[in-house]
């Protein structure tokens, strides 16, 4: 029986990755985001008119406004090599339901996710050359499909830096400069259909996304945390490998 519920997920997960790839194409046909320079990030808030001369060059510096806060996390520059834990709750009526710590390798445009469910099972994606492998601790069998950009975030159960981007500007109802568990972030809040409350966290210095909330009804349903960022990465054995010892890519090459 477990090992049905491993393949149902492990197909469920290859049919939104499959979606993902359509949604995408058609999502970016269109013109790119203009480049932006960030303000000093040791400003909580930033206070900046639009327009005003930064004193640096390449850019000028822009007021971080839920207006401007979406061009401004697509400009941050995410480390292309590193490692770090990633931890996600789900709630339901305000009580936790569930829970996933995920450890994550990022090298070279690859990136590996070790999903720990709360049922015990062990999650491994890979995710690379626009391929995603799939398989399970003591599962027999390893899942292959197309990947787009969006895979390596689904795989960690992280919202995807798209999902910051697309939401509706009429949504945005808080944008600026916090600091979350000692990193200085851009942060923008959105309230969303169907009565949604989302709130993320981008760091300044790696560009990845270090923390989410969601909210329904003033009720928590999603929490994303992540730690231990090491960049680059230090670890060059056992991962991005295959069960059966295939290296699919090795660190630094």
């Amino acid at each position: 029986m477990e090992e049905k519920k491993r393949t149902v997920m492990a197909v469920l997960i290859i049919a939104v990755v499959l979606a993902a790839v359509l949604y995408s194409f058609f999502l970016n046909l269109f013109a790119p985001t203009p480049r932006l320079e960030l303000p000093d990030p040791d400003a909580l808030q930033s206070a900046d008119p639009v327009g005003q001369e930064s004193g640096r060059s390449g850019g000028v510096v822009v007021e971080v406004v839920p207006r401007t806060v979406q061009s401004l996390i697509a400009d941050l520059e995410r480390y292309e090599s590193y490692r770090r834990t990633v931890a996600v709750e789900y709630f339901a009526a305000g009580e936790p339901v569930g829970s996933v710590a995920v450890q994550v390798w990022a090298d070279g445009g690859w990136v590996q996710s070790d999903a720990a469910l709360s049922s015990g099972a062990v999650e491994h994606a890979v995710v690379g050359e626009d391929t995603l492998w799939l398989w399970y601790d003591g599962g027999p069998q390893v899942y292959s499909g197309p990947a787009d950009r969006r895979s390596a975030d689904l795989s960690q159960r992280l919202p995807t830096y798209e999902d910051v981007l697309d939401l509706d500007k009429r949504d945005l109802t808080g944008a600026g400069y916090e600091e979350r568990d000692g990193q200085p972030c851009v942060y923008v809040e959105a309230n969303t259909p169907g009565g949604y409350t989302e709130r993320y966290w981008v760091s300044v210095d790696s560009g990845l996304l270090v923390a989410a909330e969601m909210e329904k009804a003033e009720e928590v349903v999603y929490v994303m945390s992540s730690r231990d960022v090491v960049s680059p990465l230090d670890q060059t054995g056992g991962v991005f490998t295959l069960p059966d010892g295939t290296v699919l890519h090795r660190p630094g090459e």
